[in-house]
């Protein structure tokens, strides 16, 4: 099952300025295999960086996601806690077959 989350999205431009907007993310829970805060995107935020929907008070997640050979990072919205408690939360409704 998939998990809907909030990514925040870097235009891809490195600049002095960057620009970021938010999007709908959906995640296999099961390929997620590191969860951090992410500082980095808190300090964004401080300085307006970031979209100004958010409540200064958000927190933010980088999630390492497994693909193969490598692994791909993105940021999501949300307190590490709270990202792991979504993400797990579907695991304890699976129904064991035995």
């Amino acid at each position: 099952m998939l998990i809907r989350l909030t990514e925040v999205y870097g235009n891809g431009v490195i600049a002095a300025n960057p620009k970021y907007t938010l999007r709908e993310v959906f995640i296999n829970p099961e390929h997620v295999v590191m969860i951090r805060e992410e500082v980095k995107m808190q300090q964004l935020h401080e300085k307006g960086c970031l979209p100004k929907e958010l409540n200064p008070q958000h927190r933010f997640t980088k999630l390492t996601i497994n693909r193969g050979h490598t692994g791909t990072e993105i940021v999501v919205v949300g307190a590490p806690e709270l990202v792991e408690q979504t993400l797990n939360a579907n695991k304890e409704k699976q129904l064991l077959r035995g």
